[in-house]
């Protein structure tokens, strides 16, 4: 397919893509690896673009993969049905978009309602083919970038750290800032949920995405990146490096999590979701997977907004199929009204975040007849008459009908902070540890003071927990309470 001079459209580009796909699947030409100086050897004089900026294309789209240190391209399965003459009805509408400034303006397959991209500054040269068989320098335009695309190649894979109900999640690292990171893909709900289109699951997933990346809270887990290009949405987010706190609870004596740590628990919570509640942001979704710690033991809520993402269509023929909780958390820590009707609202969250605090305290999940918190000797000898403040915040968080509960995080503050023992707390400050007041065995720690093990993690862990660490007061935004 020799350059002809004729108008370059999208179908051209699509054309030269498959030609070139099909002919790095040629075992005669190439051998088991494809090596990238090679192809592009054979292929560059044949293709109206630079081979170089159709590997950037289908590598970013997930059509080939690309190893950099061992300089081969192999060609991906969503590769291998175009090269094969697959439908990929995606792919035009990319090629257009991606190759905004080569293709012809108006010519068939010209997508111009693609999302706009944003050219490289600065001209970028490339070695082209001249007469006689050498090679010259040659100035070309600009090669558009795709806004908010995770760059693959700078997040480099781990161990996989779990597999749940919206995808799989595994550790990574940031080659460009040499950090930890967590990704997720969210794959696994596109085969459970068959009830909604996956156009729609995508547009949910991202919504749920992005609401967690608009906020900014010292107690909210950072989304670093995030894709929709590829066939899973993808998602990075921090190292959360101290667990969740299901773990922290597993490791605790009878799963009960010292006093002051449950007190400071509650506190970091209900700012973060103070925080996300006052920019129109609810959970939906709390539970003790989806509350992380840093490394110095402060809370990270993570996963907002993903308790709408399955849901069944509201409108169109009624079902009897029972509703499914992909994504919208664990019935136990459900408030009544989100459980029965699937209503999710400030107050369920305020349902949820007491149902863990019940259970940081006692090692127990509430029931109809349980105890109040104080019945736990431990928290009248460290608290005293305070004990029983901390009962009617938890009954004021978890009565059943919602009007009857704090109308906000802002109000559970205001009653938790006298509460507190450390008295120089006051309304408006966020209290933080600078080390981990739940500390790893001493074995954990030794391997951790090791650079090639200070990875951070999950741990397994048993055994009782001292309560160590120092504090830090900062100040934060101005009480809404």
């Amino acid at each position: 397919m020799a350059r002809t001079g004729r108008p370059l459209t999208a179908e051209a580009l699509h054309e030269e893509i498959r030609f070139l796909l099909k002919t790095l699947m040629r075992d005669d030409l190439f051998g088991e690896e494809v090596s990238l100086t090679e192809a592009e050897k054979l292929l560059e004089a044949s293709l109206s673009l630079g081979f170089v900026d159709y590997c950037a294309f289908l590598k970013r789209h997930a059509y080939v993969d690309i190893d950099r240190a061992r300089n081969t391209v192999a060609v991906l399965p969503r590769g291998k049905n175009v090269a094969e003459g697959g439908a990929d009805p995606s792919l035009l509408p990319m090629l257009s978009a991606h190759f905004a400034k080569q293709v012809v303006p108006g010519a068939p397959g010209d997508a111009r309602a693609a999302p706009p991209v944003a050219p490289v500054p600065a001209a970028v040269e490339r070695r082209g083919p001249a007469q006689g068989g050498m090679h010259v320098i040659v100035a070309r335009e600009p090669t558009p970038m795709t806004v908010g695309h995770v760059e693959v190649d700078r997040y480099e894979r781990g161990e996989t750290l779990g597999q749940g109900s919206l995808g799989t999640v595994y550790r990574a690292r940031d080659a460009v800032l040499d950090r930890s990171v967590v990704v997720k893909e969210v794959r696994h709900l596109y085969e459970l949920v068959s009830y909604v289109s996956r156009d729609e699951l995508t547009r949910r997933v991202r919504e749920a995405v992005m609401s967690q990346a608009r906020l900014d809270h010292p107690h909210i887990l950072r989304v670093v990146d995030v894709s929709f290009a590829a066939d899973a949405p993808t998602l990075v987010v921090d190292h959360a490096a101290g667990g969740s706190l299901r773990a922290r609870m597993a490791r605790a004596p009878g799963g009960q999590l010292p006093v002051e740590v449950c007190l400071r628990a509650l506190l970091q919570m209900a700012a973060a979701l103070e925080h996300a509640h006052n920019r129109g942001v609810v959970h939906g979704s709390i539970k003790p997977e989806n509350v992380l710690f840093d490394v110095a033991g402060n809370v990270k809520v993570s996963d907002f907004g993903v308790a709408r993402v399955a849901e069944r269509p509201t409108e169109g023929p009624a079902t009897s199929a029972p509703p499914v909780y992909v994504g919208r958390g664990n019935p136990s820590y459900m408030a009544p009204e989100q459980l029965h009707r699937g209503e999710t609202s400030k107050r369920s969250d305020l349902y949820s975040v007491g149902i863990l605090f019940y259970e940081m305290l006692t090692g127990q999940l509430p029931g109809r007849r349980s105890p109040m918190p104080s019945a736990t000797p431990r928290l009248k000898q460290e608290l005293g008459t305070a004990a029983a403040t901390v009962d009617d915040i938890f009954d004021r968080m978890t009565r059943d009908p919602p009007n009857e509960r704090f109308a906000s995080f802002a109000e559970v503050l205001d009653a938790l902070c006298p509460a507190l023992p450390k008295r120089e707390l006051t309304r408006g400050t966020l209290l933080l540890y600078e080390t981990d007041p739940l500390p790893p065995p001493a074995a954990e720690a030794a391997s951790a003071a090791d650079p090639a093990a200070a990875e951070g993690g999950f741990h397994e862990l048993s055994g009782p927990i001292p309560v160590t660490g120092s504090s830090v007061i900062v100040g934060s935004e101005p009480s809404s309470g």
